[in-house]
């Protein structure tokens, strides 16, 4: 009986060591298996994305090197999810579908394009001709070829009750393959730039951007009745012309917003790739002139509305502090911008000259390169930037972002040369209201040579900013389309009665300037070096010192041109740039960084639009840039001269 006993235990003690050895293996292999999927999906972000009020997906966002299986999980209190991958609405689409089982994730290469298909000659201003019957116009630019547009998989989704209340939205965007099968030379420009590259997946509804009557992309209805009008009026016209008739493009204000879903993932040199933002948000058309070009500029902006109040991550990196020290990591709109008057060509050359002012007494932008997918394509390479807002200036400065005032400058769209950009015009009052005291002042006394007047202006402007100012714009021969263009001046109106924070030097009231659009800098090469600015920058008679103007930055610049301290602390400036901020070196060392960051990034997007440049373009203005620095610092002295030739005793 003992040695049947002892015969038993030994059969029990052995199969427990078959039980733990499988499950050890077992364990093991799913470690494994956790392992290869973590290597796989190249991810740092949690795989479960479920917020708890949310649908949760079972990966995260990112590249995965072979299609697989993706669930969703209804969030409690729900019953149901539906979901979309056209980019449409799922709460309210009627191509949205009821989730009954896994989702396959695909390899989309070949796939036809969809949003990418849509005919330019709707949506594009530039490249244009008239056609034969002198009436309309037609786009020279073609759609590109579905193998020329990358494809990932964007997915939205809500979960439903059956009363048919919703759930806030979740968005994912997944990759099949490598990173470099999507995005050719992202590897190199990481490298470059020291940076994760901005891969940012808008999912919007088609008629969004492309309807004739409310599609916020396309020329519309609103370019036709335009045209119809200008018929009336002109009895001829050319390409250019459609670029200055205004279409849906054109329209601004919130009524001209959509809302979309948002993912911006960051992709490492190694091509792991990590979610950093997922909701909601809104977009319009961005820029001036440049919203009737083939590839177009947005803003987007983050709102409670579409379920989140701000895009909270540090979008420009953990360098950028504020004016408390304090990591910049919350925006309430940020751009992505096509790269203005340099879209086809090297895209940059507006943030490169900001990237060397940042310490200089003006605000200038941060930005990084981007490249954007609609609703699962490619849609090209951008400039993600900040936005100047009431916002920009409470998060960076401290001040209080209600009694914000900036007004824009532009001669071309405003009788007046400029408009209030942020802040309101008291009942009664017209759009220069805030200009009115700086303007008597300087018509009253007609020059800033006498020291008590130049004192008591400075109370008025802040001299350093404006002084900076016009250094930077002069040195660089940013003259094509400033000073009547692209001028913002802002300063902070405290109400009466209201407590004012006098140790935030940012609240003494006095106008300061910002620097941006200034892609005309050196843009024709050794030629623009050679320009004297303040004397040719095609405004008026005497260039930036002539006070006959009705420009209020130009005036405030050539009134306190007309001060002996402050010329002398100009030339000081203007040389500075030369030997500091723009030394030749430096200055064309940044160049190459930059050339290095987007260069890898170009052959891609010159296929995305074919027709409207090519790889050589770009390199071209990086050349021109290169050129104006070799020769620009022996012409400086150009403009000194003729300063002194003018006002001088």
């Amino acid at each position: 009986m003992k040695n049947k006993r002892t015969i038993i235990t030994a059969i029990v003690a052995f199969i427990a060591i078959i039980v733990i050895i499988a499950v050890v293996e077992l364990t093991s292999k799913k470690d494994t298996a956790m392992k290869t999927n973590t290597q796989t999906a190249t991810n740092n972000a949690s795989v479960e994305s479920n917020s708890g009020d949310k649908v949760g997906f079972s990966a995260a966002s990112g590249i995965y090197a072979e299609e697989f299986s993706l669930e969703l999980t209804v969030p409690s209190g729900y019953d149901e999810i539906y979901y979309t991958t056209d980019g449409s609405d799922p709460a309210t689409s009627d191509t949205a579908i009821l989730y009954t089982g896994a989702l396959q994730i695909k390899d989309r290469s070949g796939d036809e394009n969809v949003v990418s298909a849509v005919t330019p000659n709707i949506y594009c201003g530039n490249f244009n001709e008239v056609t034969d019957d002198g009436e309309h116009f037609n786009c020279k630019i073609d759609a590109p070829s579905d193998d020329a547009v990358d494809k990932c998989t964007s997915i939205r989704a809500v979960a439903k009750n059956s009363d048919g209340t919703c759930s806030l939205e979740s968005n994912a965007v997944y990759f099949i393959g490598t990173m470099e099968d999507h995005i050719q030379g992202y590897a190199e420009s990481v490298a470059a730039y020291g940076m994760d590259l901005a891969v940012i997946s808008i999912s919007v509804d088609y008629d969004d951007l492309f309807d004739y009557e409310t599609g916020i992309y396309v020329k519309g209805v609103n370019f036709d009745n335009n045209l119809a009008a200008y018929l009336l009026e002109e009895s001829w016209m050319n390409g250019e012309t459609a670029r200055q008739i205004d279409g849906n493009y054109d329209q601004k204000g919130r009524e001209w917003e959509r809302e979309v879903g948002f993912t911006m993932l960051e992709v490492a040199e190694d091509g792991t790739t990590t979610e950093v933002l997922s909701h909601n948000c809104g977009i319009r058309i961005q820029g001036n002139y440049s919203r009737n070009d083939l590839q177009k500029g947005l803003r987007l902006y983050a709102r409670t509305d579409y379920g989140a109040k701000n895009f909270e991550y540090a979008l420009f990196g953990e360098d950028y502090l504020n004016d408390a020290g304090e990591v910049m990591n919350k925006f309430d709109s940020f751009v992505l911008r096509a790269g203005g008057n340099t879209a086809f060509s090297a895209k940059f050359n507006d943030t490169y000259w900001q990237s060397m002012v940042g310490d200089l007494d003006v605000d200038a932008k941060h930005s990084r390169p981007a490249i954007l997918y609609i609703n699962g394509e490619y849609f090209g390479l951008y400039v993600m930037e900040e936005d100047f807002s009431d916002d920009f200036f409470e998060d960076v400065h401290g001040v209080n972002k209600d009694n914000v005032v900036a007004y824009k400058g532009d001669a071309e769209q405003y009788a007046i040369g400029y408009k209030l950009d942020e802040g309101e015009i008291p009942d009664g009052e017209d759009v220069s209201y805030y200009f009115t005291d700086v303007l008597n002042f300087i018509n009253e006394n007609g020059t800033c040579e006498s020291d008590e007047v130049y004192k008591e202006f400075c109370t008025m402007v802040d001299p350093n900013s404006c002084m900076d100012y016009f250094a930077i714009e002069s040195w660089i021969d940013n003259k094509w389309d400033w000073p009547g263009k692209n001028w913002t001046m802002w300063k902070v109106v405290t109400p009466e009665g209201e407590e004012v924070d006098s140790s935030n030097p940012y609240n003494d009231g006095r106008w300061r300037f910002v620097v941006y659009d200034v892609e005309f800098g050196g843009f024709q090469g050794k030629s623009d070096a050679y320009t004297n600015t303040i004397k040719e920058d095609n405004y008026k008679t005497y260039g930036l010192l002539d006070m006959d103007t009705t420009n209020p930055s130009v005036r405030c610049f050539a009134f306190l041109m007309t001060n002996a301290t402050f010329r002398q602390e100009f030339y000081a400036r203007l040389n500075s740039l030369t030997d500091e901020y723009f030394e030749e070196t430096a200055a064309k060392e940044q160049l190459q960084m930059f050339s290095d960051a987007y260069s890898p990034l170009y052959p891609q997007f010159f296929e995305r639009y074919p027709g409207a440049g090519e790889v050589s373009d770009a390199e071209g203005s990086i050349s021109n840039i290169y050129d104006f620095l070799t020769y620009r610092k022996d012409n400086v002295q150009d403009m000194i001269d003729y300063c002194e030739k003018i006002l001088g005793d």
